[in-house]
């Protein structure tokens, strides 16, 4: 019989605006723009084993998530995060996407590593720079020879792409994600008042949490970077002042900067073992990982995946919305949001008790491994026993994780 598989802890950097973005108190983000997502998820994982005091010599593989592949070096992904944290050479790494999804799924890879005993201690995590997202120049190869790109001065071929504003846009339904929160957001009825009223929640939930330091015990330095520069949330939100911000894609669209998950960048990771490697090594474990649900669904209403995956997630599990006392959901948009809460019948005040991505951030891969980590503390915190980590996914996916509190 297989073995259960536990969360020993896990570390995080801080979440900080990109740099084309304003941060909450309106000066430029940026401040870590110049950490590639690798260098990022290296921290992550140092501060992983650190925290957990899981020597880098234990680890039998990591596995990291990374989406939109930015980097110079983006090829080499959880390798080079993995080797710069000091695991040795001879452990096997992997790089995984499922784009918003991909944090979680790293726990995945880990724990069905650990069930097939091809592993016993998993560093699985996400990693994402999106300041560091290039502008490319397509169909210039037979103009421009192999490692001769254009140089200052020249006169380009053809015009420039943005390659972060390309993958917002889903081409197989040609929706922007923020559409497909507005058209979940139609079918289900939400108004703009509930999608105002839950980001101003999510703001001031996520403006406490930062100022209690809530955060800390998760978070590991960058430099002199700490758990006091996530800058995304603006403190003094409200229904009234978000009320006021113009939609994105018309009178129709429910979409706002405000009622958004921020554009941020970090990392994040966990160390997953087998319960009876953590009992040899001594550790006191975070969580034990129940069971997980992944589902495919329409495209064009992608943002609705936490619900079809939740649900997947409780009935492998052999639980139900009851019996599970502490959510977290992915806010990539407010809207999307209170669909997915209302239509599994939740306690908001179950949901998200922290704060979520519309007042801390999105960056991509690490938002998953951020919410079973912090789902994981609050459950300790709290004293509940079971939570739920879930998230949407672009193209039209939808993860869950059921974990329960040790």
């Amino acid at each position: 019989m297989s073995d259960d598989v536990v969360i020993i802890g896990g570390a995080r950097t801080p979440f900080c605006e990109w740099v084309g973005g304003k941060r909450g108190d309106g000066k430029p983000g940026g401040l870590l723009k110049d950490y590639s997502a690798l260098k990022l998820g290296e921290i992550a994982i140092k501060g992983a084993l650190e925290k957990t005091n899981t020597s880098p010599e234990d680890v039998d593989h990591v596995v990291m998530g990374y989406a939109l592949q930015t980097c110079g070096q983006a090829i080499f992904g959880a390798r080079h995060a993995g080797l710069g944290a000091g695991i040795p050479q001879e452990v096997p790494m992997l790089t995984v996407s499922r784009i918003c999804g991909s944090g979680v799924q790293s726990i995945v890879n880990a724990a069905q590593m650990i069930k097939l005993e091809e592993a016993e201690v998993v560093v699985a995590g996400g990693m994402e720079n999106l300041s560091q997202a290039p502008h490319v120049l397509r169909g210039g190869r037979p103009e421009y020879r192999l490692g001769r790109p254009p140089q200052e001065g020249e006169a380009l071929s053809a015009n420039m792409e943005d390659y972060l504003f390309t993958n917002l846009l889903d081409g197989f339904c040609q929706s922007f994600m923020a559409q497909t929160s507005d058209e979940i957001c139609k079918r289900k009825g939400v108004t703009r008042e509930e999608t105002d009223a839950f980001a101003a929640m999510s703001h001031q939930r996520t403006a406490n949490s930062i100022e209690q330091g809530i955060f800390e015990q998760e978070i590991v330095n960058v430099d002199e970077i700490g758990y006091r520069d996530e800058d995304h949330v603006v403190v003094d939100s409200s229904e009234e002042s978000l009320s006021q911000l113009r939609t994105a894609f018309g009178p129709e669209s429910l979409v706002t900067a405000g009622n958004a998950s921020g554009v941020v960048d970090g990392a994040a990771a966990v160390i997953v073992k087998s319960a009876s490697r953590a009992q040899k090594d001594g550790d006191t474990p975070l969580a034990r990982i129940i069971s997980w649900g992944i589902v495919g669904l329409e495209p064009a209403i992608m943002a609705y995946g936490p619900v079809p995956s939740s649900r997947k997630a409780l009935e492998n599990a052999g639980l139900s919305i009851e019996d599970i006392d502490r959510w977290e959901i992915n806010e990539a948009f407010a809207g999307q949001a209170v669909a997915c809460v209302k239509d599994l019948g939740l306690d908001i005040e179950k949901v998200n008790v922290n704060g979520g991505a519309v007042g801390l951030g999105h960056p991509l891969a690490a938002t998953g491994t951020r919410l079973v980590l912090t789902l994981a503390h609050e459950l300790k915190r709290s004293g509940g026993r079971y939570g739920v980590a879930t998230a949407c996914i672009g193209g039209g996916q939808g993860i869950a994780m059921v974990i329960e509190s040790m």
